[in-house]
C-alpha cells in the first residue's frame, strides 16, 4: 500500500527486493548502515577498516586523509559491534570475521536504490 501511495504513473517502480519491508526499515533508521551499504555497493568488497574510514570520512564531511585516529575508531567499533552483523543478518552484505572483509551481494544494490528512493519520496532529496 506504501508503494501505492508514494508511487505516480510516469516514474519507475523502484527496484525489487526480496529483503522483508520491516527489515529494511529498520536498516534505514541509520544513516551509517546506509552509508555501509553504499560504499560496498560502489567498491563491491571492502575490507572493515577501510569500509569504516568511508563512513567516518563521510559524517564528518571530509576525505579519509584528513580524519582524526578517534573518528576512525569510533565508527570502526560501532560498524564491528553493531552495524554489520545487521546487514549481514539481512543478507544486504556479506562480512567474513576471518578476513575482515565486507562484500556487497545480489541485495546490495537493489537495496541501495530502493533506499533512496524511499528518501527521494519522503523528504523531496536532498534538502
Amino acid at each position: 500500500m506504501l508503494k501505492r501511495l508514494l508511487s505516480s504513473d510516469d516514474e519507475p517502480e523502484p527496484p525489487a527486493v526480496s529483503v522483508p519491508f520491516n527489515a529494511l526499515l529498520n536498516i534505514a533508521q541509520s544513516e551509517r548502515r546506509r552509508q555501509c551499504l553504499r560504499a560496498v555497493n560502489k567498491h563491491g568488497q571492502l575490507e572493515l577498516t577501510d569500509l569504516a574510514e568511508i563512513v567516518a570520512a563521510a559524517e564528518v564531511n571530509t576525505d579519509r586523509g584528513q580524519l582524526q585516529s578517534q573518528q576512525r575508531k569510533r565508527v570502526y567499533v560501532s560498524l564491528y559491534q553493531t552495524h554489520i552483523s545487521k546487514l549481514d543478518d539481512t543478507g544486504l552484505v556479506r562480512w567474513s570475521r576471518e578476513n575482515g572483509t565486507v562484500c556487497a551481494t545480489a541485495e546490495t544494490g537493489p537495496a541501495v536504490d530502493a533506499l533512496d528512493d524511499l528518501a527521494d519520496r519522503t523528504t523531496g532529496g536532498d534538502c
